[in-house]
């Protein structure tokens, strides 16, 4: 599958890898392994969806509507939480920046980057500023 589900080594985050053609349905699944881990376990603190590794997307705007019901979930039950988006190919941001538009009107935090290490800082910002402030 190319979009692989994981935990951070401190379960913190979940981590969605992907790498080659990535589809709608992996893309819906995804999600849904994400929505299901926010709900579950009360220390994840962030998703970060890294398509670097990515050549390809087959997405759809029904896809766009399965994911945007998870994300509407995962907004109500863990307004703390923020969803990263890596996206170095110009077509993946635009894809990205469709979704976090979508999804704004939900409160979801979110982010899309071109570059990893801006990513990356975005994860760290939310970390420490929970930590300055805890929910």
């Amino acid at each position: 599958m190319p979009l692989v589900t994981e935990t951070t080594q401190d379960c913190q985050g979940i981590l969605q890898l992907g790498s080659g053609l990535v589809t709608g349905e992996e893309f819906v699944q995804a999600s849904y392994n994400a929505l299901l881990l926010f709900q579950n376990t009360q220390n994840f603190r962030y998703e970060f969806v890294d398509l670097s590794n990515v050549t390809d997307v087959e997405f759809a705007d029904k896809h766009l509507a399965q994911i945007t019901v998870h994300d509407r979930v995962i907004a109500k039950a863990r307004p703390d939480a923020i969803v990263i988006v890596l996206a170095p190919r110009e077509e993946f941001y635009q894809v990205a920046k469709h979704w976090e538009k979508a999804v704004a009107p939900f409160g979801l935090k979110t982010h899309v980057a071109r570059e990893r290490s801006e990513a990356a800082a975005r994860v760290r910002e939310h970390l420490g500023g929970l930590e300055k402030n805890p929910a």
